[in-house]
């Protein structure tokens, strides 16, 4: 039943051609975790708290959703995890990637 319904959600929601759209669809709270760690490219979540200003676990609990996503590769070094972007190598990865590099640029034209 679960798969009906979600291939005629697929069927009914247009594509989303415009790859500045597809990086909106993360929400609001996770993706500011996602540009600390394209800044930071290899970090842990005691690094991302550092940069987004949030407490660790929270950090963690944002990069765990957002590997299982796919958004994010985690690697574990010791005790430590490390989670750096994803580099799959789909087309569908591949736009995500290009949209969150199109974000960063423009954001940096923006804020100087």
């Amino acid at each position: 039943m679960e798969l009906r319904i979600a291939d005629l959600e697929a069927r009914n929601s247009p594509a989303i051609n415009d790859k500045m759209a597809v990086f909106l669809t993360v929400p609001d709270s996770i993706r500011k975790s996602l540009f600390a760690v394209s800044k930071l490219t290899s970090c842990t979540a005691d690094e991302v708290s550092e940069v987004t200003g949030r407490h660790r676990s929270i950090e963690n609990k944002y990069l765990n959703e957002l590997y299982r996503a796919g958004w994010l590769e985690r690697e574990r070094k010791g005790k430590k995890i490390y989670y750096s972007l994803s580099q799959k190598v789909d087309n569908k990865s591949n736009e995500y990637w290009s949209a969150v590099e199109e974000v960063e640029s423009k954001l940096d034209q923006l804020l100087g």
